[in-house]
């Protein structure tokens, strides 16, 4: 059996930011233009920081050919002021069964990998707070491209220079918590597995074309589900 490769989605699979995140990046919004967009749930879900300050700025009516500069501007004061709001918040927490599956695929020789929305520095740092980011030897993020299907071509090269391993996309395995993983997963031939931390992912991650979904990561079998 060829060994697999598990890339890790952060945010809603590993662990849950709270509010933190996105509220920090809306506040930098409003402090530097003076009017916050508002940003939801639904703005954030399976989305890529960049994307998300897009979304945000366009909202509050910015005009297309001054959105990358004030993209960059807010991600940049992003990565200074997460730090201190996200370790000072009672919020965020990892997800227990996330946790006891990476546990178990590292455990069983599977390879690993983050493949993350999230900025680098923000992604290490929800990481690092609860003792993860030491599991895994490499992450994409959205520092190297904010298309999320974009990244498992990225992940494949990045795979070899951390295992000296060739891994085809049919052995890859997207674990994550959105339609949005589901669909990168299914673009680049790698299998996914989805759990669905709202009910509302469910349909849609099927119609993204989701390998398996489950309810808790707990029901996932490595033996049974990747065996051969």
């Amino acid at each position: 059996m060829r060994r697999k490769l598990f890339l890790f989605d952060i945010d809603g699979t590993l662990v849950s930011p709270g509010p933190v995140s996105r509220m920090t990046l809306d506040g930098i919004i409003k402090d530097l233009l003076g009017r916050s967009p508002k940003l939801q749930y639904e703005d954030v879900a399976g989305s890529t920081d960049p994307i998300i300050v897009q979304t945000g700025l366009k909202r509050i009516g910015v005009v297309n050919n001054e959105i990358n500069e004030l993209t960059q501007k807010i991600l940049s004061e992003y990565e200074k002021r997460l730090p201190e709001a996200f370790n000072n918040s009672d919020e965020p927490f990892a997800y227990e069964d996330a946790v006891m599956l990476l546990d178990n695929v590292i455990n069983q020789g599977f390879a690993v990998g983050v493949l993350s929305g999230n900025m680098q520095a923000a992604a290490e740092l929800k990481l690092g707070k609860f003792g993860l980011l030491e599991k895994f030897p490499f992450g994409i993020y959205a520092d190297e491209t904010d298309d999320r299907s974009a990244m498992p071509m990225i992940a494949r090269e990045r795979a070899w220079d951390a295992y000296n391993e060739a891994f085809r996309f049919k052995d890859m395995i997207i674990v994550g918590d959105t339609a949005a993983d589901a669909r990168a997963a299914c673009e680049n031939g790698c299998m996914s597995i989805i759990v669905c931390r709202r009910e509302t992912t469910r349909n849609q991650a099927q119609e993204a074309g989701a390998t398996y979904i489950v309810s808790s990561l707990a029901e996932i079998e490595l033996d049974t589900i990747f065996n051969g």
